[in-house]
């Protein structure tokens, strides 16, 4: 499938690809060289995860420094960086590759990533009201990264299993 085809929609996958083809702009002579669309691609790997570190950690020291009247702008900046992170996820899966099939969910480089969520969850709750729409908020957010925390580790662990099975 060419960077035309999915600018333009003719491929399969409908209006997604098309809008995420225009967004990338995967019409632009750039991508028809081989080696430019492998260290782009490489690029923006390491340019998304650089975006998914500061971000998480931008929101956990402004919940830190700024305490309560700082949380509806930790959640906007978690928001955007969220969509940026999930748009990649779901342009992926529109092509036919999963996440959780590297089976790479479980891995020790992920352990920062849970201790600056983890950080960020005990700053919320510190400096959250106990009631009103703030409360309500605050326990939607950690009810929340505790479910998505929990996904994380069963796919993880349903990767490992079935790359297991795999070589056996």
């Amino acid at each position: 499938m060419s960077a035309s085809e999915l600018e333009s929609g003719s491929a399969r996958g409908g209006w997604f690809l098309a809008a995420a083809g225009v967004v990338g702009n995967l019409g632009h002579p750039f991508y028809g060289e081989e080696r430019q669309r492998d260290v782009w691609n490489e690029a923006c790997a390491v340019g998304l995860q650089l975006v998914l570190w500061l971000g998480l950690a931008a929101a956990t020291g402004m919940v830190w420094v700024g305490g309560a009247t700082a949380v509806p702008y930790m959640a906007t900046l978690l928001v955007v960086v969220a969509a940026g992170a999930w748009m990649t996820v779901l342009y992926a899966r529109r092509l036919g590759i999963r996440l959780d099939d590297a089976g790479g969910l479980l891995r020790l480089r992920l352990v920062p990533y849970a201790v600056l969520l983890v950080a960020l969850l005990v700053g919320v709750l510190r400096v959250a009201p106990s009631d009103g729409f703030g409360g309500g908020f605050v326990r939607g957010m950690v009810v929340g990264s505790a479910v998505v925390l929990v996904w994380m580790v069963v796919s993880g662990i349903r990767a490992r299993r079935r790359a297991r099975s795999g070589e056996a």
